[in-house]
């Protein structure tokens, strides 16, 4: 039999499209994994903001198709929080509204930079550096990225950039330098979202058949040799093709490959997300979210879910997402950073005061973002070399260990089910 590893996105998508017989197991109670959505108070919260960047004709079409009406288009009002003024993102094309030495520094770094030779570096902070010059990397790369990443930004590769780090011209920053607000810059400028149900309403439309989903079936163990999966509550299911959606790192770690194989899995660092999703009365904040470089706060940015759509909370409230991360394994003193978080969004005026907070609910995302170090690609070669000799695929996210979003998830998943039924879907 065919398994199936994990019921998020690409667990999911890639049953949606199989032609052969499957199980997924699922080692939650639910099924979705981060895809999922909570409902709480008549509040709705995803695992933080989990927008669909439509960009490939095939799955913008799938996506489309099966939401139907239930999908909205929606243009990016996104801003970053810099020495008490907001400034529009991405940063680096909408220095107009900062304080002026600020947006001086900025400007005259950049300027200096494209007036010198670039090296061929793959160390991000170096190419930052290279990049945007003195003044952008202080005020915003350089803290930003590392809250966001919650490790060395000197130990980081440039691997994971793509389209995510916008890479403007001199043009395009002295306009939004001097000019106003520069629009349709990055990857989410547009983006889509569930008029109704939160994220989880395109996670349930991916569960073709929920005779095929298995729900509390956590795998302990691995046994390739064997081609058989253990299961926390002492069962067992021998397979004949596997799909891995789980963390890389942790399907080598229980499984019983060879110690090159399982050295190289711990090689592989992630940091930890945490999610204060929070339920308030009315604000009058319209952005869909903001970043938060300085690091006086606790987070690294806070999002609204009901600037996505109003309909995640009952009328005159709003439904709101706080992130902030840590390295793996930290400890992490959960009433402290809810009573920072609420000190900060009252100073902020987020809020008025703690009791505009209806309910609140921490979700916490053990591997959050991949880290890409110089060991990682190498790591990869390792491991992924290994699966292909012993016909197991493992995709996705966490489990390609990549820096993803939720369209690529369900490209990983047909593609994984098109492999799987040997290209004839």
């Amino acid at each position: 039999m065919l398994i199936i590893i994990g019921s998020g996105p690409t667990g999911l998508s890639c049953a949606y499209r199989l032609r052969t017989d499957y199980l997924i197991v699922e080692k939650e109670a639910y099924y979705g994994g981060l895809g999922a959505s909570i409902y709480s108070d008549g509040f709705t919260f995803d695992y933080s903001g989990h927008l669909l960047h439509l960009r490939w004709d095939e799955t913008k079409k799938f996506v489309l198709d099966i939401l139907k009406d239930n999908i909205i288009e929606i243009e990016r009002n996104a801003q970053i929080y810099i020495d008490k003024c907001y400034t529009d993102y991405p940063f680096q094309v909408n220095l107009y509204n900062l304080p002026p030495e600020i947006k001086s520094q900025c400007l005259n770094g950049f300027l200096k930079a494209q007036l010198k030779e670039r090296t061929m570096t793959k160390n991000f902070k170096i190419w930052s550096y290279e990049t945007f010059g003195e003044g952008i990397c202080k005020y915003f790369m350089f803290p930003y990225n590392e809250k966001l990443l919650s490790y060395p930004l000197e130990s980081i590769t440039t691997d994971w950039l793509g389209e995510f780090v916008p890479q403007p011209n001199i043009n395009q920053v002295l306009n939004g330098a001097l000019k106003g607000k520069i629009k349709n810059i990055g990857y989410n400028a547009k983006f889509y979202y569930p008029l109704n149900g939160g994220i989880y309403s395109l996670t349930r439309k991916l569960l073709a058949d929920n005779k095929r989903l298995m729900l509390k079936k956590e795998v302990t163990k691995v046994s390739f040799k064997e081609k058989k999966l253990f299961f926390k509550d002492g069962s067992a299911i021998k397979y004949s093709k596997l799909i891995n959606t789980m963390p890389l790192k942790h399907f080598i770690e229980i499984s019983d490959a060879p110690e090159k194989v399982k050295g190289a899995a711990r090689n592989l660092k992630h940091n930890t997300v945490y999610v204060l999703n929070l339920g308030i009365k009315k604000t009058k904040f319209k952005q869909h979210w903001i970043y938060f470089p300085e690091k006086r706060f606790p987070f690294y940015r806070v999002g609204f879910y009901t600037n996505f759509s109003k309909n995640l909370a009952p009328d005159g409230y709003d439904s709101l997402y706080v992130e902030l991360s840590t390295r793996e394994n930290e400890y992490v003193d959960i009433q402290k950073k809810y009573d920072d978080i609420i000190k900060a969004l009252i100073e902020l005026k987020i809020i008025r005061s703690e009791k505009d907070v209806i309910t609140k609910l921490w979700s916490k995302i053990e591997c959050g973002y991949v880290i890409y170090d110089d060991k990682r690609n190498k790591s990869l070669e390792t491991i992924f070399g290994y699966l292909k000799t012993n016909e197991v695929i493992s995709t996705g996210r966490y489990g390609g260990w990549k820096y993803s979003f939720m369209e690529e998830n369900i490209r990983d998943g047909f593609d994984a089910a098109k492999e799987i039924s040997g290209g004839r879907l």
